[in-house]
């Protein structure tokens, strides 16, 4: 990770942001193996690694208080949340949607590739699933000619810094927002490659979205579709 690195992240035009936010095991020091929780948490004073009962504090990475939080932990990469001390004193835990593996296939992406995906309705928009005993939404869009690409709403006061996606192949997108639920109200804020050009953007896939002249896209939950 590099300072450059870290500005991207915080700048929201870092192509790569599970490279360098989430779990990371680190080089060894005296044999000992090591790994890093790396977090960009703006709306945070200040936040901890809870694992088990155990609390870890993060320490931010630059003097301009930006929100972007390290902690450097012993042993191997496990399971753990985040907790966070808010600007207005409060206190909240949340799972950290970096330190989730990929959802979509290889063989979804290699059929949404080559053209012959015919039920792609099941692979990108919005999905109600479960990872790893979280129960979330898992997001996906197709941007071929995105830089980056990130995730707004409600749920993050539509900053378009705080979510960004995972690129995968085929210029797909995804990113699993745990303990979202049904009706969240989202958008996609979309970098270009040419000029660094960017807008929000309704989901073309969604299932549900708001009556205009609002225009985010809404999930829902298909099973209760008759």
């Amino acid at each position: 990770m590099t300072p450059q690195d870290i500005e991207a992240i915080v700048g929201g035009y870092h192509g790569d942001p599970f490279r360098i936010l989430g779990p990371h095991a680190v080089q060894k020091r005296g044999g000992q193996p090591r790994w890093e929780v790396r977090a960009f948490l703006p709306q945070a004073q200040s936040v901890s690694v809870r694992i088990g009962e155990e609390l870890f504090a993060m320490s931010k990475q630059d003097n301009q208080r930006i929100g972007f939080y390290c902690a450097t932990l012993p042993g191997e990469p496990q399971p753990y949340r985040l907790q966070l001390c808010l600007h207005d004193g409060t206190t909240t835990e949340i799972d950290d949607p970096y330190r989730f593996p990929p959802l979509l296939s290889d063989f979804e992406l290699h059929l949404h590739g080559e053209g012959t995906h015919f039920e792609s309705y099941n692979t990108l928009g919005a999905h109600l699933v479960e990872c790893e005993g979280v129960k979330g939404v898992r997001f996906a869009v197709w941007a071929p000619n995105a830089l980056a690409v990130t995730l707004v709403g409600d749920f993050n006061d539509w900053d378009s810094r705080r979510h960004p996606m995972r690129s995968r192949n085929s210029g797909v997108w995804e990113i699993f927002l745990p303990g979202a639920g049904e009706l969240v109200t989202y958008k996609y804020n979309i970098r270009s490659q040419f000029r660094g050009h960017q807008q929000q953007k309704a989901d073309p896939h969604a299932f549900y979205c708001e009556t205009p002249p609002k225009s985010a896209s809404v999930d829902y939950d298909n099973e209760k579709y008759q």
